[in-house]
């Protein structure tokens, strides 16, 4: 394994090339980041990702790793209407991670990070029995803009999503099943799940009243906007049909709308709205009175999504 100061200078190589901006003072390379205090909404928040329970090497790359775990974070962001401007990012490292490898895991995160325009300004290595990697994202609300809360649901609001569902849960029952190559579209998005930074914006300016990030299943977030808003959803799966995923489940023995309603890892956003449809959002139901989640046509899979404890 490389040395701790190798691997620090490999990943400041990686992040220290950021483009000059007035909020920046001190980047990576110091004992910490110091940013300007810009007097807008800050908005933070994290996620870890541990080998053997959200990824495995066999199936994806370092930087595939490292730019999903990235993904996430900024999504998150996105879901109370900020804009991404820092990341934060800890790694406990097994002895087989040297220079190679953590340039590889770096770059991933890094070209998450440009395309949001997000930059890294440090984090911590330790060694570690397992791969672990922890991410802390920082975003900025725009100036005159609310952060936008799962509580804000109105009976009468319209519920859109800024994709269909289940395209990752898709890909990762093909890894399951030995057949990558044969389904490499939807394994490709199990990978690495893509981040609309111009739908998201679209969601933000639209003014939607609650919103969510997609991450352990369209079922389950809407479990959250409900419950927090003290309301019922009612959603159409005929809104929600992909016959992509349609076929694949059928060639692979599996059910779509398992994926499609309680399938994770997406990373689009949920939302409920009473304003204008943002263009490239899909309708998918309605915020109605009540406290359940209702599918039209469809029965509700058992698991309503994914769970860390029990």
């Amino acid at each position: 394994m490389a040395t701790e100061a190798e691997l620090i200078a490999t990943l400041s190589r990686v992040f220290g090339d950021t483009p000059i901006r007035a909020d920046l003072l001190v980047g990576i390379g110091d004992d910490a980041a110091v940013m300007k205090e810009s007097g807008r909404a800050l908005v933070a928040c994290a996620d870890m990702a541990v080998e053997g329970v959200h990824f495995r090497r066999d199936w994806s790359s370092l930087a595939q790793i490292g730019g999903k775990l990235a993904v996430a974070n900024f999504a998150d962001v996105f879901a109370m209407g900020a804009a991404p401007k820092y990341l934060l990012v800890t790694a406990g490292l097994t002895p087989d991670i040297g220079i190679k490898e953590i340039e590889e895991l770096a770059i991933g995160i890094k070209q998450q990070a440009d395309s949001v325009g997000a930059i890294v300004v440090g984090g911590d290595l330790s060694s570690s029995p397992v791969l672990t990697i922890s991410m802390t994202a920082l975003g900025e609300m725009p100036s005159g803009r609310s952060a936008i809360t799962r509580s804000g649901a109105h009976i009468g609001d319209r519920v859109i999503v800024s994709g269909i569902p289940g395209y990752s849960a898709a890909g990762l029952a093909a890894l399951r099943a030995g057949r990558a190559d044969e389904f490499a579209s939807v394994v490709e998005l199990h990978r690495l799940p893509k981040l609309d930074r111009n739908l998201a914006e679209a969601f933000a300016v639209a003014g939607v009243t609650s919103m969510c990030d997609v991450s352990d299943g369209l079922l389950s977030e809407l479990g959250h906007i409900a419950r927090a808003s003290g309301v019922g959803i009612q959603i159409t799966s005929a809104s929600l049909t992909s016959p992509v995923l349609e076929e694949v489940a059928a060639r692979l023995g599996e059910d779509a709308w398992e994926w499609i309603l309680a399938g994770g890892e997406d990373h689009l956003l949920i939302a409920t709205t009473s304003g204008v449809i943002p263009e490239g959002a899909i309708e998918i139901g309605t915020v109605i009175d009540g406290n359940s989640i209702r599918v039209i046509d469809r029965d509700v899979p058992s698991s309503s999504g994914f769970r860390h404890f029990g």
